[in-house]
């Protein structure tokens, strides 16, 4: 089916013409032709009735005078033979005289300007010579047919003659038969001749019906491949979708505003998962801050007094007072610290209560 946008190609409305037209013309010569195969048929009836009946009429001479009117049949197609061979005969002495003399051309050009080895000379002698043989070949056989058919001719002649004195009375009688039957063939010849006509002219007509319509279909063969191609065309570039008038720039994100932007993305939208995995982490810190509590601490913080200080006994009673009292406040922070931990710990993570139970056990021994 043609879009709308599209122009209709001309070669169509040209092929669809010839289409029409060829139609057409079938349909009305294969009515003519059916006519005139009835008009025969009526004709060969009516000539059969008419010739037999006249025949019974006349009785036995048409029977006697039958070779007579036979024989002068025979003689007339020879006739006919004899002239046709008469005709190919003058035809090909013709053409082998038109040789000869071509011939006697080329040998006076050689001889006259003394180009005996010209080779465009020697070329066309030859052609000549080549045509002189076949045209005398031609000419010989022409010859004998014509010879052939000119003793058939009067051999049939003769025969005419000899039955035209034998059977004189009957021949006489027997006439209007034979001219009717003459006319009659005549007329179905004529007849038949028109059939043949009619018939050549309906196949030239279905000729060109199919070759219109063999051109449709090429051209719509043609036409459908081109709409192929530009569909592929234009599903190669695919346009911008709806609601996109103005292409946007595409932004390329450094690094520092992609973190950025997940950090803000999981802050907006919390997964569960991720706060999961973040509450483990905070109990792997808790127990690595408690491990690492001690250093933090320092020596100063230590309950054990080193044996290499010698000072006086009541800076040793004060650093004593001193270290014992930071390390009950150390003790208490890291236990309250450590029990909320655990509490916290217990209610998300049994491995990680498991874990935080042996420190404050050894806090406490201490």
């Amino acid at each position: 089916v043609c879009r709308p946008d599209e122009a209709v190609d001309p070669r169509v409305q040209i092929e669809l013409e010839r289409l029409n037209a060829a139609t057409d013309d079938i349909n009305k010569l294969e009515v003519d032709l059916d006519e005139a195969r009835a008009s025969f048929r009526q004709l060969l009836y009516e000539s059969s009735i008419r010739i037999d009946a006249l025949g019974k009429k006349l009785g036995n001479c048409v029977e006697k005078a039958r070779p007579y009117y036979e024989a002068r049949i025979t003689a007339k197609e020879a006739l006919q033979e004899t002239q046709m061979a008469a005709v190919r005969f003058e035809r090909a002495n013709s053409a082998h005289s038109a040789a000869k003399e071509m011939v006697y051309l080329a040998e006076e050009g050689l001889c006259t300007e003394g180009r005996t080895f010209d080779h465009a000379w020697q070329e066309m002698l030859n052609h000549a010579t080549m045509r002189v043989n076949e045209s005398e070949l031609e000419r010989t056989l022409s010859e004998a047919e014509h010879r052939r058919t000119s003793r058939s001719y009067q051999q049939a002649e003769v025969i005419v003659q000899q039955l035209q004195k034998e059977l004189k009375r009957s021949i006489a009688k027997s006439r209007p038969y034979f001219e009717m039957k003459a006319q009659f063939n005549q007329l179905l010849e004529e007849q038949k001749k028109k059939v043949k006509q009619l018939e050549i002219k309906v196949s030239s007509a279905k000729a060109s019906y199919a070759e219109a319509l063999h051109n449709l279909e090429q051209i719509s063969d043609e036409i459908h491949r081109i709409r192929k191609n530009h569909s592929e065309m234009g599903l190669g570039a695919r346009s911008a979708g709806v609601g996109a008038d103005s292409p946007l720039t595409p932004v390329v994100l450094s690094p520092d505003s992609r973190n950025t932007s997940a950090t803000v993305s999981s802050s907006t939208n919390p997964d569960t998962d991720r706060w999961t995995d973040s509450v483990g982490s905070s109990d792997s810190e808790t127990q690595e801050e408690y491990l690492r509590l001690p250093d933090k601490l320092g020596s100063s913080s230590s309950p054990i007094v080193p044996q290499n200080v010698h000072k006086d006994e009541s800076e040793q009673s004060e650093y004593l007072s001193l270290t014992s009292l930071s390390d009950n406040k150390v003790k208490s922070t890291s236990f309250q610290y450590l029990k909320n931990s655990e509490e916290f710990t217990a209610k998300n993570s049994p491995s990680s209560q498991i874990q935080s139970s042996q420190p404050y056990q050894l806090l406490n021994k201490n």
